[in-house]
C-alpha cells in the first residue's frame, strides 16, 4: 500500500508540471533575439485541450525528429503563461494577444497559431507539418 501512495505521489511530481517542458533550467523564459529557435506557446493558467496537445505534439515532434538540435540548443520550447511577468513581457515583444504558437529566431517570426490550434488535437499531422517546415527553414 506504501509502495502504492510513493507511486502516486511520484507520478503527480514528475507529470504535475507539464507546463515547464524544454530544458529546466529555461523555465520558460523567453530570450529577445536569441541566436537559437525558440517555440514559444503562450497559455493560460487553465489550460484547455487544444492546448496542451499543441504542446505535447511539439515535444514529440521534438523528440523523434530534433532531438540533437534540442540537445546542442538549437531548438527550444518556452511555454509562457501570460499571467506571469515573463510571460507579459514576452507576449508584449511579440505582440501575442492570445494563445499563440510562434516559431522565432532573432528578429523573424513565424505565427503557427491557425495549424496548431485546429490541428494539434485533431488532424496533428497538418500541425506537425508547419511546425517542421518553420523549423527546417531556420535551421539552413
Amino acid at each position: 500500500m506504501k509502495g502504492v501512495i510513493f507511486g502516486i505521489i511520484s507520478l503527480v511530481l514528475v507529470y504535475g508540471n507539464s507546463c515547464t517542458t524544454g530544458k529546466q533550467e529555461d523555465g520558460g523564459i523567453f530570450v529577445e533575439d536569441a541566436d537559437y529557435i525558440q517555440i514559444v506557446l503562450f497559455h493560460l493558467a487553465q489550460r484547455c485541450e487544444s492546448c496542451m496537445a499543441v504542446e505535447q505534439e511539439t515535444q514529440w515532434l521534438l523528440e523523434a525528429e530534433y532531438r540533437e538540435e534540442v540537445m546542442a540548443g538549437k531548438i527550444r520550447l518556452v511555454p509562457l503563461d501570460f499571467q506571469n511577468e515573463n510571460g507579459k513581457k514576452a507576449a508584449r515583444f511579440l505582440r501575442a494577444s492570445g494563445q499563440t504558437l510562434y516559431v522565432v529566431k532573432g528578429d523573424s517570426i513565424s505565427d503557427l497559431t491557425s495549424a496548431a490550434f485546429m490541428y494539434a488535437s485533431t488532424h496533428p499531422e497538418h500541425y506537425l507539418e508547419a511546425l517542421r517546415k518553420a523549423l527546417d527553414n531556420y535551421l539552413r
